[in-house]
């Protein structure tokens, strides 16, 4: 809305996010590398201060090429934060001999930033109601970063990780990290559980922000205030909607652990979480279909719960199957599998919603990855019985 309001079509919108995504994925993997190999404390202050310009950039120059230029610096932001932050938890759990609590630390940092996105959309819903700026939103965001900021440079040196991993210049030590990263990826262990994780993130990625139009499909039988726009009773409708599913997906985050030990090890976890993830997800578009807003919301409210079950139990996963020294470069590739993904889901959910719908496209894309989860599933076993 902010972009268009500026005047860009949405041919223009839809270059900048596609920008962006070329950025973060241009930088992804290398990114991660240079956090194992220059410190991964370092690559994170260097994230925050990539995310400032953007927020200022985004502010002061409120047009196409402008909006490039904050594009490209969000960009890095998200390739040097993605994966530096989880391996900065694991060097600090390691420190402190805590790994078993992988889950569980994960769990209740990632309910914390849940939390903080509630109370933001709370905000942004007051601030669009009240003064129809989304640019404002922009230059206040930048106080919370700027925050993050100094709290990050605070941080103990040891968070920058095992940097000595390998000795002699600079450019030998990335080209040994590169060569040991190669060697760890072309496992075919190793693609099941950068496949596992990512592929179900990719799907929550490519549907999440269809549930807008859910909530506006509920909505819009119903006026809040009826001296007030349609731009402003949505706001408000949107950002009640968020506050509560963010405080929710906190909650999911927070016991993700209690998860864990009832549907047991974390590769079964994540199985069985993802499955019933596409049945609601399937559920969710047929209600949508039959014009059952309220209950389409209540399902594919659960996709994001279950997402936030799912992603402390999958850093854990991770972090238990590859070398803590190359940690911040497998968290990147892993965010790399999930933007591939994403990428993949999202094209065909579009074709899928311009041919059939909404709702026959959510649920076909449902009950295509669940298809290709169950054949997958099996032939694993006939390789193992074999």
């Amino acid at each position: 809305m902010f972009f268009v309001d500026k005047g860009l079509s949405y041919s223009e919108v839809g270059v900048l996010y596609a920008f962006r995504e070329v950025i973060i994925n241009l930088f992804e993997i290398a990114s991660g590398v240079i956090a194992d190999i220059m410190g991964r404390k370092k690559a994170m202050v260097s994230a925050f201060v990539a995310y400032l310009i953007s927020f200022l950039v985004f502010y002061s120059l409120p047009y196409f090429w402008g909006f490039v230029i904050a594009f490209f610096f969000y960009g890095i932001g998200d390739s040097f934060r993605t994966g530096t932050h989880k391996a900065m938890m694991y060097a600090y759990l390691l420190k402190n001999n805590w790994q078993a609590e992988k889950t569980h630390y994960y769990g209740q940092t990632r309910s914390w930033s849940q939390k903080g996105s509630a109370i933001s959309a709370l905000i942004s819903a007051i601030l669009v109601f009240y003064t129809g700026d989304y640019g404002l939103m922009f230059l206040l965001t930048s106080i919370p970063y700027l925050i993050d900021l100094l709290l990050l440079a605070s941080y103990p040196n040891y968070l920058n990780g095992s940097q000595q991993s390998y000795r002699g210049e600079l450019g030998q030590q990335f080209k040994m990290h590169f060569a040991g990263l190669f060697n760890e990826l072309k496992k075919r262990s190793s693609i099941r559980v950068v496949g596992l994780t990512s592929s179900f993130t990719g799907y929550y990625k490519a549907s999440k922000d269809y549930i807008q139009i859910i909530i506006m499909s509920l909505a819009s039988g119903l006026v809040l205030i009826d001296s007030y726009t349609a731009e402003q009773n949505a706001a408000v409708y949107i950002g009640i909607a968020y506050f509560v599913l963010f405080w929710l997906t906190s909650l999911a985050s927070k016991n993700a652990y209690r998860i864990e030990a009832i549907l047991g090890a974390p590769s079964k976890s994540l199985v069985r979480l993802q499955s019933i993830a596409y049945v609601l997800g399937f559920i969710a578009g047929i209600l949508f279909v039959k014009d059952f807003y309220l209950a389409a919301l209540f399902c594919f409210s659960f996709i994001f719960i279950i997402q936030n079950f799912r992603r402390p139990i999958a850093v854990k996963y991770v972090a238990d199957k590859f070398d803590e020294k190359m940690m911040a470069s497998i968290m990147s590739v892993e965010s790399q599998g999930e933007t591939l993904f994403a990428s993949i889901f999202a094209l065909i959910l579009g074709v899928l919603i311009d041919v059939a719908g909404m709702g026959w496209g959510i649920a076909f894309l449902s009950v295509l990855l669940m298809a290709t989860s169950v054949i997958l599933r099996g032939l694993k076993r006939k390789r193992i019985d074999k």
